[in-house]
């Protein structure tokens, strides 16, 4: 936990993501504000007596929604659209995020993208990571890879002009809630 903010409660729903395999819940707008950056970032969600790590996403709308791990859904006996008691908590440093196939090959080819990327501050990172992996078409996907590459090869440590949060492109949202 973070000594900037003590952990905080919430209430939220369970909602399934209509058509796809996973729960999740979101985080009111005034806690993200309060306690998140605007783009993605990990913290610990608590719930009944199980906790687990989380990587808050953003919803588009300055606030932010994580999955439910299925070991906490069915432990916890949570049922979609009833509403649970979470605790959040920000950690004291951010885990580096998992790397793209793609960036990651090209990565180990390229020792000067390397030396920057090692350079680079783990929030950073997961701005690089959420930028490529937020293209919608896997050409895309590569062709920001690649890019990436090249400005790391040229010492950016920062990807420009990305809006992790999404609000002034509206280019992330939420999962569709599953409806009755």
């Amino acid at each position: 936990m973070s000594a900037k903010h003590p952990p905080a409660t919430f209430s939220s729903p369970v909602f399934e993501a209509e058509g796809k395999a996973f729960s999740f819940a979101k985080v009111p707008p005034e806690l993200s504000k309060s306690h998140l950056r605007r783009g993605r970032m990990t913290a610990r969600i608590g719930i009944g007596d199980s906790s687990f790590d989380a990587l808050m996403e953003p919803d588009g709308k300055l606030g932010h929604w994580f999955v439910l791990p299925p070991r906490v859904v069915k432990g916890e006996k949570l049922s979609t659209e009833a509403s649970a008691g979470f605790t959040l908590s920000t950690l004291e440093k951010q885990p580096d995020p998992t790397l793209p196939k793609d960036f990651a090959a090209l990565l180990k080819k390229s020792p000067s993208a390397q030396a920057t990327w090692d350079a680079t501050t783990t929030l950073a990172k997961i701005d690089w990571v959420h930028w490529m992996a937020s293209a919608k078409q896997d050409a895309t996907k590569r062709e920001r890879a690649a890019n990436a590459i090249d400005m790391l090869e040229n010492g950016k440590k920062r990807v420009c002009c990305f809006d992790p949060s999404g609000f002034y492109s509206k280019a992330f949202a939420c999962p569709v809630e599953e409806n009755d």
